[in-house]
Order: C-alpha cells, then structure tokens, then sequence
C-alpha cells in the first residue's frame, strides 16, 4: 500500500507544479491583443499561481491586461518580461527597469523597453533619452493614460 501512496502523492505534487511556457516566437499570439509575438526584445508573459501561461507581443500589453482583468497582482506566480539588452531573456517584472524612449520603438507603440539593472537603464537614457519607471512606478504612469 505504500508504494501505491507515494506514487499517488509524486503524481499529486508534480502535476500542480507552476511552469512558465517558453514563448514561441513567430507562433505564438499575445493574449491580449491577438497579434504575433515576433519581437523578443519587448514580449512579456504571465503565469498565474494555477499554472495558466499569458503571452504578451509587448510589454504595454501585459500592463492592459492586468489592468483589464482587476485582480490583485499576488494571482500571478510570474510576471515577467524581456530583457532590451538580452533578447529572448524573461526578468521578473517587479525587479526590471522599465524605460520609455521615443527612439527605442517597441510593438505596439508605447515606446516602452526593460533592463535587469538601473545602470544598463540609465546608461540606454543617457544614449537614447527618455524616462525611467519601476514597476510600480509605470503601472501608475500607465493607469493614467
């Protein structure tokens, strides 16, 4: 009876496992706008703590749809979107450094890039001009747009 308990257990715990889907760049469709994710400088993806994976084209997209789904954000176990300098490369959002730069275009025309540090941020502002967020900080800017 034993080996029949763990196995149930194995299989209880390793099916409600949160995973973070890789996005298919070229296949995959943002969640909230409907177009193709092509661009792996700007995407962005939500995973929810049930484990359902949100794909985004762009950065502003997540933002709108987190705004339009009126939930708290402790619903998602991932909020994650691409890092500027390293395509292709998800950074949790909560830590990211957010920028908007009329000379840095991303999808959707929001201008809105991230970086993984305040120095690779300010030195893309100091290149490129434009304003700085936080997380909180550009969901606040965003909200009132």
């Amino acid at each position: 009876m034993k080996p029949l308990t763990f196995l149930l257990l194995f299989v209880l715990f390793t099916s409600c496992t949160v995973k973070i889907q890789p996005i298919e760049y070229g296949t995959d469709d943002c969640d909230f706008c409907k177009m193709g994710i092509v661009d792996n400088k700007h995407a962005a993806q939500l995973v929810t703590t049930k484990g359902k994976n949100y794909k985004f084209d762009a950065i502003e997209c997540m933002l709108h749809y987190i705004d339009q789904q009126n939930q708290p954000l402790t619903v998602y176990q991932h909020l994650l979107v691409a890092d500027l300098l390293n395509p292709g490369v998800l950074i949790p959002a909560e830590e990211a450094h957010f920028i908007i730069s009329k000379h840095i275009p991303s999808p959707m025309g929001a201008f809105l890039s991230a970086t993984k540090t305040e120095v690779q941020a300010q030195k893309l502002l100091d290149e490129y001009t434009g304003d700085h967020y936080t997380f909180t900080t550009l969901r606040q800017q965003m909200s009132q747009h």
